[in-house]
């Protein structure tokens, strides 16, 4: 059942072109592959093994009304597709079917993974259930200075954070461990750290406050920072000078985008370690 890598990630927009024209200009991604269904299209963006799906559409309307413009899946690639979505059934999770039929395993708030066999998927394949047509001129290998994900961090409201930590050792396969960051408000904050054997997933896991209805849509346009869901993405990258460096999307304020110097990692095998040892930044 072990989780391999990630996939990909996708994003859900207002402003698919917007967005695009963001991490194409400012993060050096290029524009692969487009994608056309009923009620979404899709924009696949590449650069070293990292993929990003930009996806818009009717299709999303009821996500983005609920979270906003932000990361709607993080799919990952796994040993046994199908062993993997019956242990997240037997461990309370919900398993629905993507558009293209793949399973789709989710439970906490705007956190889902699609599942992908590990066998059959690799980091410079489209991912498999769209019908891709090229994009003029895209480059047949990886291009750019990002290599791939070093972590994903996913913020989660306190009473489901456990319930995440404990199906991504238990199902995902992942190893758990502490994490620390510089006190905040007088208080340490101490996020967990889930990753695997292969080095390729590290999500980064940490509480959130809990509001319920219309407390909750006040708090996102108040703290949009303070969101739950993803609210990093982290790239591990060639020649970048002093450390990590931070992006914004103007229309995702919730999401921050880090890329993170190949030559820094240590421990685990990517400079996360760097985050939960609480000298890289914080990881929060």
């Amino acid at each position: 059942m072990a989780v391999r890598d990630v996939s990909h990630v996708e994003l859900y927009t207002r402003d698919k072109i917007a967005t695009v024209d963001f991490f194409v200009s400012t993060m050096g991604f290029t524009r692969v592959a487009d994608s056309v269904a009923v009620d979404r299209s899709s924009v696949l963006l590449r650069q070293g093994d990292a993929q990003l799906v930009v996806t818009s559409g009717w299709g999303t309307g009821e996500w983005l009304s609920k979270y906003g413009d932000g990361v709607a899946d993080i799919a990952v690639t796994c040993d046994d597709v199908a062993e993997t979505a019956r242990a997240a059934l037997a461990a309370g999770a919900r398993v629905m079917r993507s558009p293209h039929g793949a399973p789709v395993v989710s439970r906490w708030g705007a956190v889902s993974h699609t599942l992908l066999p590990a066998s059959l998927t690799d980091s410079i394949t489209p991912p498999v259930g769209h019908k891709w047509r090229v994009f003029p001129g895209a480059p047949e290998e990886p291009t750019g200075h990002l290599r791939r994900y070093d972590h994903i961090a996913i913020r989660l409201e306190e009473n489901l954070l456990n319930d995440y930590a404990a199906f991504c050792t238990e199902v995902f396969g992942l190893s758990l461990v502490p994490g620390r960051r510089p006190p905040v408000g007088g208080q340490a904050v101490a996020p967990l750290v889930a990753h695997s054997a292969s080095k390729r997933v590290a999500f980064v896991l940490t509480s959130a406050d809990t509001y319920d209805g219309a407390e909750a849509l006040t708090a996102r346009l108040e703290n949009p920072e303070g969101a739950v869901g993803t609210h990093r993405l982290a790239f591990l990258a060639d020649g970048v000078r002093f450390g990590t460096r931070e992006h914004r999307h103007p229309g995702m304020p919730q999401l921050r985008l880090h890329t993170v110097e190949h030559g820094g990692r240590q421990g685990m095998g990517t400079a996360l370690s760097g985050f939960a040892a609480g000298t890289g930044g914080s990881v929060g």
